[in-house]
């Protein structure tokens, strides 16, 4: 299948004026929304390690600003600054970085479909945080580190962690559950995803209800960031995971209810419910991981619509979970 083919099918995903399940669509209207250029660092180092020439080299490391020191100092943890040489030798030079590097630019030729979608993105999360600086959005390859990092307003994606799942180099890295988190499609919802986690700050609460709304106020937030806002695109599910949490909706609610779950503090509890994982462990085996945050999800949608919030509204909402649980109504459907 050709790039150009590829760019039209994400392109027309993006694009997609679905939902599915019980979840309603609030994707936020905008007037204008101002093409998005998506910053080729990886393409530009490539170009970088060849140069023998200090003052392009210098100019290189200007244009990437702070940046510079992060990817090389933090991510890739070379020393040799401020020009990485021989650091950057190194890593370049290595099999799997290099075979990695060639096969991100043969997957993402052309990123125009994306380009477009975070666009949107971008636009809407203006319209939502209209303060906030305007993000800037670039490339990079980590060799399987962190799949996005963020510098300021800059927000760089790692396209070596989105080569699907069926990537050889992926079978000893990640785990069967977490391959379909690391697909091309993921890579808006993920931006979204960390735009969010820097603007709305967590609360102090420590009981899995006040994980479960905090987290349940990011996935509302997304499906009103991006085009493709179904259950699967905004948690990563497979469309039978969504629908299992859709049939057993009523059961789940009361399974953390009757094991006195909802108030729990400690930390294992918590990440059972929270953190990515091949099924929720307090469940059966059937069910999916992070279910805690689908059912956060749930609560806040329900607060939402029986208060009659918009989706600005729930960024400024500082009630406590407590208080949105009761004021949603919701008891497990």
């Amino acid at each position: 299948m050709s790039v150009r083919i590829v760019s039209k099918i994400l392109l027309f995903a993006c694009l997609l004026l679905v939902s599915c399940g019980k979840h309603t669509d609030y994707r936020i209207a905008v007037d204008c929304v101002q093409p998005l250029e998506v910053t080729r660092f990886d393409k530009g180092l490539l170009q970088y390690v060849q140069l023998a020439d200090t003052v392009q080299k210098h100019s290189f490391i200007e244009a990437s600003g702070e940046f510079w020191y992060l990817y090389n100092r933090r991510l890739l943890g070379l020393d040799d600054a401020p020009y990485f040489d021989e650091g950057l030798a190194r890593f370049m030079g290595d099999s799997i970085v290099s075979s990695l590097y060639a096969d991100v630019q043969a997957c993402y030729a052309d990123m125009s479909a994306e380009s477009e979608c975070l666009a949107q993105l971008v636009a809407r999360y203006k319209t939502l945080f209209p303060h906030k600086p305007t993000p800037v959005v670039q490339c990079h390859i980590s060799g399987l580190g962190r799949s996005i990092v963020t510098l300021d307003s800059l927000i760089s994606i790692s396209l070596d962690c989105y080569m699907g799942e069926d990537y050889a180099a992926y079978k000893q890295r990640y785990h069967t559950y977490e391959l379909p988190l690391h697909t091309r499609r993921r890579i808006v919802a993920d931006v979204a995803e960390v735009l969010l986690r820097n603007a709305v700050p967590r609360p102090q609460g420590a009981t899995l209800l006040d994980a479960m709304v905090y987290e349940g106020r990011i996935a509302y937030l997304m499906s009103g960031l991006i085009d493709d806002n179904r259950p699967e695109a905004v948690m990563g599910y497979s469309p039978l995971q969504a629908a299992w949490c859709s049939d057993y909706e009523a059961k789940i609610w009361a399974a953390i209810v009757e094991q006195s779950h909802l108030f729990a503090t400690d930390n294992i509890t918590i990440r059972k419910y929270m953190q990515p994982s091949p099924f929720t462990a307090t469940l059966t085996q059937d069910s999916p991981g992070r279910v805690g945050r689908w059912v956060g999800w749930r609560i806040v949608e329900a607060y939402a619509k029986r208060q009659v919030l918009t989706p600005q509204q729930i960024v400024n909402d500082t009630l406590p979970a407590t208080d949105v649980l009761r004021q949603s109504g919701y008891m497990g459907k």
